[in-house]
């Protein structure tokens, strides 16, 4: 009988499928070598750690075409943050490629240095703010753009003559 005992606990302390977990304990007997167990014998489900997949943006020379002819086509009222209308359709186009490739877009608002320093910085963010507003209007993700005003901080030509002014005058798009 003694002999009975010994075969039996002999059973039950072995591993016979090795997987570190003795028989009488393992609720899931036969499991192939090398699975991870859990306590009771039974195959630990292992999920795989969740990895954030950031996309690579890429700008190509196309989408920057886009942008550099709607930079080129945007024109306001003086003095105001009101877009013209034959800005619209390359501002479109952009508003198009904003909801096509998810891109995110900075607006930059220059003037030119006539008028008070107040005035040209409130200005230049009005109307970073309104093509964010028009292109929002057409689809484009609003958390995506950010608009800031400069004023006449950053001239890109001389503000001696109206040819300057003019060129001072701008809205810059950065893709990203």
């Amino acid at each position: 009988n003694r002999m009975r005992d010994q075969e039996q606990y002999a059973k039950d302390m072995g591993d016979d499928d090795m997987d570190g977990v003795a028989n009488k304990f393992d609720k899931c007997a036969g499991t192939p070598a090398n699975t991870v167990v859990d306590g009771s014998g039974c195959p630990l489900v292992v999920t795989a750690p969740v990895t954030k997949v950031t996309e690579k943006i890429y700008v190509t020379a196309e989408d920057k075409r886009v942008v550099a002819d709607a930079i080129r086509d945007l024109e306001f009222d003086l003095g105001k943050a009101t877009i013209r209308d034959h800005s619209f359709p390359t501002l479109n186009k952009v508003a198009a490629l904003l909801v096509a490739k998810n891109f995110s877009l900075k607006l930059a608002g220059h003037t030119d240095n006539t008028g008070s320093m107040a005035l040209n910085l409130r200005l230049s963010k009005d109307r970073a703010e309104a093509i964010k507003a028009y292109l929002v209007s057409q689809g484009a993700n609003a958390s995506r753009i950010e608009a800031t005003g400069y004023g006449p901080n950053q001239p890109i030509a001389t503000n001696k003559t109206a040819a300057g002014r003019q060129k001072n005058r701008r809205v810059e798009f950065t893709l990203y």
